[in-house]
């Protein structure tokens, strides 16, 4: 008999075809698999028990994957119409850590990890050498936390027992398949009410984490597991690539950033390898433009949502064969200082200059320490100066506030256009002015960060039906890592109900 069984696979790279060819040969049943682009077919021609056998050993055998989004058996295909892919001579850094690839290697190494692991549990840190470079290992500690943190690095989660992970961390199934995918990405996971009291693992109730993800740090990580030891904190001292960063809507996974086990690739549009997301974004010009060849929108009117925290070119845009590409809407980039910021928000009106003066007066202890000019861009700048004006750190501690919001619904945040030389930007001041009008009538910190994304979304949302009546554009493409953050992609979902939705499923959001 023959079975055809399709798998919906949003990456044109060959690593788990590889895995399926392989269980073939295992299993010696007659079959073949094929590479298309968006998809892997699976061909059987074989007796129906062999096929019942097979698909059997798929079921305990073939891992997970974040590119994955459906599988079906289906009755027919025509392969006249569509062009098998063939495979380039491309290497990535990505180690696969199959079921029985996890079992190979322990059984057979036996490295003595005592040095490392007794340095660890007196508090230190190991420096340890991993297939993607260097990483330096402790164990929970404020203080060595904040030492990273003071010197740029970002403290991640490195979980080495995963049955117990659910004592720390609040983590539902969908981030446990991500977690445990072929790919190893890292997942943001939120810190159960009473861990993290103390901010020995990070300055919020959130960490971006993952397990093992090559040879190295997976016999280390069952040597620690073996020791008691069921997670540590790490950082990326020397590492080749950034790990992909990876979240989820109801439709489909995101990747937000990162390089490793997604390049060097070969792009089939652009007909050569690609060695980065750096180098794949840079060919088109704008992370939009690429968004819009990857959905291959180019004769067609589309509008775009590029928000990224840390670019200098977040903005609603659209896109025609008539105009090309044009922004709308831009998000300004406003000097990293307070006083600035201030200045700007009294010249208003009398009403705001007044607010300004009461707000300092109110909460005095926010601007004891000093305002650290770190030379941002964009929505970084214009958060991190709201932030401040809090108590809080940064761009990142807001977002994290405004994911620990138990509600369902906010305040309206101002977010109005001003226009400058002709033209429109989102007007920041009134973002933070109106912030802290709320806050001066003690309105809770969750509520207000929370309320910033969805007003943001309101705003997104009026701007994009606007632009929609008069360019008649049927899809609008959202990218930036800001389309990561859960309120803002969720309420997004329901507002664009009259437009078709477009989030990149093979390459990341930002870089």
């Amino acid at each position: 008999m023959e079975l055809i069984y399709k798998i919906d696979f949003n990456t044109t790279n060959f690593y788990f075809k590889h895995i399926i060819d392989d269980l073939i040969q295992e299993t010696k049943i007659k079959a073949t698999c094929k590479m298309y682009r968006g998809f892997i077919l699976l061909v059987c021609e074989d007796e129906a028990e062999m096929i019942e056998d097979f698909f059997k050993v798929l079921e305990q055998k073939l891992p997970l994957s974040i590119f994955i989004s459906n599988a079906q058996v289906i009755e027919n295909f025509d392969f006249d119409a569509f062009t098998e892919l063939k495979e380039q001579d491309v290497k990535l850094n990505l180690s696969l850590l199959t079921n029985d690839e996890i079992n190979k290697t322990i059984n057979e190494n036996n490295i003595d990890f005592t040095n490392d692991i007794e340095k660890i549990k007196s508090g230190g840190v190991s420096r340890f050498e991993t297939h993607n470079g260097l990483k330096d290992l402790f164990l929970p500690s404020t203080k060595l936390r904040e030492e990273f943190e003071a010197k740029g690095y970002e403290v991640k989660l490195l979980i080495t027992n995963v049955s117990n992970i659910s004592n720390l961390v609040d983590i539902s199934q969908k981030d446990l398949q991500l977690l445990c995918s072929i790919e190893r990405p890292l997942v943001k996971l939120k810190f159960k009410l009473l861990q993290n009291a103390k901010g020995e693992f990070s300055n919020t109730r959130f960490i971006y984490a993952k397990i093992a993800d090559d040879k190295e740090t997976l016999l280390f990580t069952q040597a620690l597991k073996e020791n008691g030891i069921d997670y540590l904190l790490y950082v990326n001292d020397e590492v080749y690539q950034d790990g992909l960063k990876v979240t989820y809507n109801e439709e489909q996974n995101i990747i937000i950033h990162g390089d490793k086990g997604l390049f060097p690739k070969y792009d089939y549009d652009l007909k050569r390898r690609v060695n980065s997301s750096e180098d794949y974004f840079e060919e088109y010009g704008s992370i939009y433009k690429a968004c819009i060849a990857q959905f291959n929108k180019r004769l067609v009117p589309t509008i775009g949502a590029y928000f990224s925290y840390t670019s200098c070119e977040s903005a609603i845009k659209i896109n025609s064969v008539e105009h090309g590409e044009k922004c709308i809407v831009e998000v300004p980039n406003v000097l990293n200082n307070i006083d600035k910021c201030f200045e700007d928000i009294k010249s208003i009106d009398e009403n705001t200059s007044r607010l300004i003066d009461n707000y300092t007066k109110k909460f005095p202890k926010y601007f004891e320490k000093e305002f650290v000019d770190t030379d941002a861009d964009g929505f970084e700048a214009i958060l991190n100066l709201l932030a401040y004006c809090l108590g809080m750190k940064d761009y990142k501690q807001f977002e994290d506030t405004a994911l620990m919001y138990a509600g369902k619904s906010g305040l309206q945040i101002d977010m109005k256009i001003m226009q400058i030389d002709g033209k429109n930007y989102l007007d920041y001041r009134r973002i933070i002015q109106s912030t802290l009008s709320y806050k001066m009538a003690d309105v809770e910190n969750t509520l207000l960060a929370y309320s910033f994304y969805e007003s943001l979304c309101d705003f997104i949302s009026d701007n994009v039906t606007e632009i929609q009546s008069d360019f008649n554009a049927k899809d609008i493409i959202l990218c930036g890592d800001m389309f990561a953050n859960s309120i803002l992609l969720s309420k997004l979902n329901k507002k664009l109900n009259t437009i078709n939705t477009l989030i990149p499923k093979e390459y990341p959001l930002d870089y």
